[in-house]
């Protein structure tokens, strides 16, 4: 009898167990593929158990990322580019959608139509039409004046930015505001919240999605990086991270802070080359890392964009001020923020970039990177430096040279503006706004032979 006992809780064990183990792979293989479904292609790849999931994913992730190069294919197929209208403004950001071009200057956020660069609605002071009306009542003041530059954000239909308040006497710290774009509204405020009475705007990142407002700074008296996530809707505070930052950072040195949005974490990127990487729902730190100095170890790099491939994380940079080096493009893993594969866009174009310098910030575009160039004794950019951003899973850590990314040069030629009749029928869709060193700038491609250059775009 005992030893009919035994036999069938032998028996049962074994049943429970394979049971187990049947759930058990299920449920992993649910997993993945409801990471894969929210788009989490790291963290679905790491969950992968088998070569077939493994495989699903690293075809969902080429896909993904060979549809966005798609999208802004026409990019590459422009040899020349003319210049429709430029502004004077020297913005930190710019945010552009198939429409609309906002940045933030001294005097406030500014917000125009691509298609004929004039404020959306009404005017405003210095002729740059700054949305200050709307923003009056918020700010302490009636007459606007000069402040330092923040960061600015076109999404969800919302324009969201960093404002300045340089009231004398006063200690009333930066505005984040929100700025509803629909065209009943016309720029209404939505909701603003002030922020540390101590923080620079210019010293600061932003990253917007349709649920989240995120500004990262470093608090150089803390020694902190201090992170903030707010509702979209409201402007209310979700959470609050104070992150140490290592030993001896610089606060002071030259260049931008960058965040953005990538997959499951927020990234942020500080100069000197330190990012970190934190769950965006929590603020949990996930990773930090600090990017290598790269071939020439003497050189000093400004890290000058922030975006992610559909499973990588993509640093733009380029070496600081007085140094002839070349811009890099390096792509990072999303699960740890290690380096997984470094690019030289003008690696592969040889004679043609030996004279190239790197001029002004670089914009991302779909699939694509473009960044203004000139050379060395002009003041204003002459061709635009255009590069396909990496497509496909991220290398593995000592993997072979990845291929080029087709790296191409493209003249900008001498344009002006469009009658404004004409001016609303542009498929503005297909416009670029580059930051060109002296003011911004914007471009559409053309196939006309261009006259001499550079002498008409100062």
């Amino acid at each position: 009898m005992l030893s009919l006992f035994r036999s069938t809780m032998s028996l049962w064990l074994v049943t429970a167990s394979l049971l187990w183990l049947q759930l058990r792979g299920q449920a992993a293989a649910a997993d993945w593929r409801h990471l894969l479904e929210r788009g989490w292609f790291s963290l679905a790849r790491q969950a992968a158990a088998t070569e077939a999931a493994r495989r699903t994913v690293a075809e969902t992730v080429m896909a993904v990322d060979q549809a966005s190069r798609q999208r802004t294919a026409w990019i590459e197929q422009a040899d020349r580019w003319r210049l429709v209208w430029k502004q004077p403004e020297v913005a930190a950001t710019v945010s552009q959608t198939d429409r609309l071009a906002a940045w933030g200057s001294r005097y406030g956020l500014h917000l125009v139509s691509l298609a004929a660069g004039r404020p959306l609605w009404g005017g405003g002071p210095a002729g740059g039409g700054p949305l200050f009306p709307r923003l009056r009542p918020v700010m302490q003041t009636d007459l606007p004046q000069p402040g330092r530059p923040g960061p600015v954000a076109l999404a969800a239909g919302r324009l969201v930015g960093l404002v300045d308040r340089p009231v004398a006497g006063s200690s009333a710290g930066p505005l984040l505001a929100a700025l509803d774009l629909a065209p009943a509204a016309e720029g209404r405020l939505v909701w603003a919240r002030e922020l540390d009475p101590n923080l620079p705007p210019a010293a600061a990142g932003l990253a917007v999605t349709s649920a989240a407002c995120f500004v990262a700074w470093p608090d150089a008296t803390a020694a902190t990086l201090e992170l903030i996530s707010l509702a979209a809707a409201d402007g209310g505070l979700q959470w609050r991270r104070s992150l140490p930052l290592p030993a001896g950072f610089d606060r002071q040195q030259d260049g931008p802070v960058l965040v953005t949005c990538a997959q499951h974490l927020l990234v942020v990127a500080l100069p000197g080359g330190l990012l970190v990487g934190v769950a965006a729902d929590t603020g949990s730190e996930c990773w930090r890392t600090t990017l290598p100095a790269g071939d020439d170890t003497a050189a000093e790099f400004i890290i000058d964009g922030l975006t992610a491939t559909a499973d990588g994380l993509v640093v733009l940079r380029r070496q600081a001020a007085g140094r002839s080096g070349q811009p890099e493009i390096c792509r990072l893993s999303l699960l740890d923020g290690q380096p997984a594969e470094q690019f030289r866009p003008l690696a592969d174009l040889q004679a043609a970039a030996e004279d190239a310098t790197v001029y002004g910030l670089p914009l991302v575009r779909g699939g694509h990177v473009i960044w203004p160039t000139r050379q060395p004794s002009a003041e204003a950019a002459a061709r635009l430096l255009i590069c396909r951003l990496p497509v496909g899973p991220t290398a593995a850590a000592g993997a072979q040279e990845p291929p080029p990314l087709g790296s191409r040069f493209a003249d900008i030629v001498a344009g002006g503006p469009t009658e404004p009749a004409v001016a609303e029928k542009v498929a503005s869709s297909r416009r670029l706004v580059v930051n060109a060193g002296e003011g911004l700038w914007c471009l559409e491609p053309t196939g006309r032979e261009p006259a001499t250059v550079q002498s008409e775009l100062h």
